[in-house]
């Protein structure tokens, strides 16, 4: 059972590491509507201001403003972390890593003891325990034994260091393990769906669609820090203790998606990609990537791998030790979130489609031109069969003509679209309008009317 009302901690003065990000700000925000004083605590800069904010910058690997930042605090949330999910992200990654979400724990945890702080709520993860299936597991579940990412590899180091800390006649600890975290105005996950969306590309599933997995919406997962913090209590169960915190509704990665992809009035995905040759892809990408300038792939292999694998636990043991569950549903969450999604989608460049028709007609088209044109033996059969009147001179002037002639156009569309100010598709405007010619750069044109009108 969960402590009495009247055991409850008194939060105090709060320091939120991290507070400008995505949960830390949100953490910051609560708190002050609750009537708490919060000092945000980040190497960036705190978007809003408030009477009793107090906004220091500073990084967390600095043992000295960490210190400075932990005076007078009762209560640390810790939510300052690098998300580095690559496979092969070099020396400096890993140190990086190393030095923020290991390192920036162990500053925390000597300052809190320092200046005399009573808890420390850890926002951890549960990619702590990602390496095989996890079907319904709980906090018993064993870390991951040999990961292959800096963020999950730093993360359980974290963990280990925060819990360890807890010390009955000083500093509380325990840590929070969300699933993917998600909400309006979160700017890792839903704005790059959305562009997939956008731009067309959004158009299959990996894997068999039966992989189930964890996510949490930001309001569920600040209560679940507050309500943690507020029972982290001398004697209560929550000490060294780590607790997943989640929606407690596992479903299939690509099917979280589907209220937002119907509600942009697209079809969903039915295609179904295996993903064993997207992990050799996916690999050979970031192995290359070390060595070449490419660009960063779609997916990591962290990702991935938590698309295919079933990844979700159970959250009982935070409804027993601080009687915490997730207020908002799944349902509720993804209605709150269609606002956010909708005014992204509306502010995404994209290439527009010409009716599917031109696709299959004009490449169709010039690669018979290109077999009459340069096969002798294609064209005598058309001789035989079709005409005679179209010599293969002519038909390979006619081939080379029209080659360049979509050159051109292709050319056109990419200066028409930079003029336009559209530099995000401007190279996906120039290859649609070489392989289709005026279809596409009609697109083009409608597209940059539509601007000129908006402004």
């Amino acid at each position: 059972m969960s402590a009495p009302a009247q055991a409850l901690g008194d939060l105090g003065f709060c320091l939120v590491t991290g507070g400008a990000g995505y949960l830390g700000r949100h953490l910051v925000a609560e708190l002050l509507r609750r009537g708490h004083r919060v000092r945000a605590f980040d190497c960036a800069r705190v978007s809003f201001t408030h009477e009793r904010l107090e906004a220091v910058t500073g990084d967390v690997t600095d043992f000295g403003a960490v210190r400075k930042a932990c005076e007078g605090i009762e209560t640390v949330f810790h939510t300052a972390a690098v998300l580095d999910f690559r496979r092969f992200p070099g020396r400096a990654g890993w140190e990086r890593s190393r030095a923020v979400n290991v390192g920036g724990v162990e500053n925390v945890i000597r300052a809190c003891r320092e200046a005399g702080v009573k808890r420390l709520v850890h926002t951890s993860s549960n990619n702590v325990t990602l390496e095989g299936p996890v079907v319904g597991g709980d906090e018993t579940w064993p870390y991951a034994q040999d990961p292959k990412d800096p963020y999950t590899a730093s993360k359980i180091q974290g963990e280990q260091r925060a819990l360890a800390a807890n010390d009955a006649g000083s500093l509380l600890t325990c840590a929070i393990r969300p699933g993917g975290i998600y909400g309006p105005g979160e700017a890792l996950i839903l704005p790059r769906v959305v562009a997939e969306c956008a731009r067309g590309r959004f158009v299959a599933i990996i894997g068999d669609g039966s992989a189930m997995s964890d996510n949490t919406y930001i309001e569920n997962l600040v209560d679940g820090h507050l309500e943690a913090a507020r029972h982290l209590t001398p004697g209560s169960p929550l000490c060294g203790q780590a607790y997943f915190v989640t929606d407690g509704s596992p479903v299939n990665y690509f099917e979280f998606f589907r209220p937002f992809v119907e509600a942009l009035g697209l079809a969903f995905p039915t295609l179904k990609l295996p993903a064993a040759p997207l992990r050799l892809v996916i690999w050979l990408w970031e192995l290359l990537g070390r060595l070449l300038p490419l660009p960063a792939p779609p997916l990591t292999l962290l990702e991935l791998r938590k698309i295919v694998v079933p990844h979700y636990s159970s959250i009982a043991k935070a409804r027993r030790d601080f009687g915490w569950t997730p207020k908002v549903s799944p349902e509720e969450a993804a209605l709150r979130c269609l606002p956010y999604v909708c005014g992204l989608y509306a502010k995404i460049e994209r290439v527009d489609r010409p009716h599917w028709a031109w696709w299959f007609a004009i490449p169709f088209g010039m690669a018979l031109l290109a077999l009459l044109a340069f096969s002798p033996g294609a064209h005598a059969a058309w001789s035989a069969q079709v005409t005679s009147l179209t010599p293969r001179w002519l038909l390979q002037g006619i081939f080379v003509w029209a080659a360049l002639v979509h050159v051109h156009k292709g050319l056109k569309a990419v200066r028409m679209a930079e003029r336009a100010g559209l530099h995000e598709t401007s190279l996906a405007w120039g290859w649609q309008t070489f392989l289709l010619g005026f279809p596409s750069l009609g697109r083009l044109e409608e597209r940059i009317a539509q601007r000129a009108r908006r402004e």
